[in-house]
């Protein structure tokens, strides 16, 4: 009875109560710590926790307790997640219409990718799109974590691997290959990697732990099991340019490393992987213009790179 009357309390205020102190709430359920929500959020650390006691006040309800991994819902919050998710869902749709199906290609659409892609990939494309289509504003977002489609974190994403989503429309749009690369001011000092001794003591420049499946972490092991982590990166252009540094070894796009100035490709024993390129957008984006336009064109624009992306072995 308590908890139907606390979840009742719930949808009556959240009728009067900010946006934000839902977008708190959910940050925080989300990322399972003050310091990981604050960092979605864009805000500081103390900010979320003033803005979770006021909004626990508010409702006369525990939300979270504290634990040794962060914030852990509790059994008040699990019911409430439900209830917050669905709030969510309803007011991005309710933002989605007010944006406007009819304004035509005019408008902020948010593209989402890796650095590398951004930069080496879509960026330079961008020109005949925002010449023919003025009234467009582009933003494109690089971040190392995967913003959400579902949530409007943006409009349009690039992902070398499917979107799970099922409110996500997906095509695949290209093929990336990754090679191995290492400077010739490496190769002179170091000499040429020893890959029957799986490189042993050769320095290595590797992705961050922290992220999610990368290329590399299937594929070296193959044959560099032994070589020396150095550094490491979230992001494949600080890798070109430590590689080209003559820092040590780094996989690489092939459209990265074939154009870092000083970088040679390395013949590996085992070829190097591809991945295929998904281009997601909102299942809701294809009834507005310009979603729909920019989703064509990207796929169309990227799509006349596939000898770059992928070169033939």
């Amino acid at each position: 009875m308590r908890a139907m009357q606390i979840c009742m309390g719930w949808i009556k205020l959240c009728s009067v109560l900010d946006w934000d102190d839902l977008r708190y709430f959910l940050a925080v359920a989300r990322a399972g710590s003050l310091s990981a929500a604050a960092r979605v959020l864009g805000v500081a650390q103390p900010t979320v926790g003033r803005r979770i006691s006021a909004f626990e006040q508010s409702l006369g309800a525990q939300l979270f307790v504290a634990s040794p991994s962060g914030q852990v819902l509790s059994v008040t919050g699990q019911r409430m997640l439900a209830h917050a998710e669905q709030m969510e869902r309803s007011a991005l749709a309710a933002e989605h219409v007010a944006s406007g199906r009819d304004v035509g290609l005019s408008g902020h659409v948010v593209i989402t990718a890796s650095e590398w892609l951004l930069r080496s990939v879509v960026g330079p494309l961008l020109a005949p799109l925002l010449a023919e289509q003025p009234a467009l504003e582009i933003e494109l977002l690089a971040e190392a974590r995967h913003l959400s489609l579902v949530r409007r974190e943006a409009d349009l994403a690039l992902r070398p691997s499917r979107f799970e989503q099922p409110e996500v429309l997906q095509r695949q749009v290209a093929v990336l290959a990754f090679g191995l690369y290492a400077a010739d001011s490496f190769l002179a000092r170091h000499g040429p990697p020893d890959f029957e001794r799986q490189c042993a003591g050769t320095p290595l420049i590797a992705m961050s732990k922290a992220l999610g499946k990368v290329p590399d972490v299937e594929w070296l092991p193959s044959f560099a099991a032994r070589a020396n982590v150095v550094a490491r990166s979230n992001g494949r252009e600080p890798m070109a340019t430590m590689a080209a540094a003559g820092m040590g070894l780094a996989v690489l796009p092939r459209i990265v490393g074939d154009a870092t100035p000083g970088l040679r490709l390395l013949v590996t024993p085992s070829p190097a992987p591809r991945r295929p390129l998904w281009l997601g957008a909102h299942r809701d984006a294809r009834s507005v213009p310009r979603m729909k336009a920019c989703s064509a064109f990207l796929s169309e624009s990227i799509g006349r790179l596939r000898h770059v992306l992928c070169p033939e072995p």
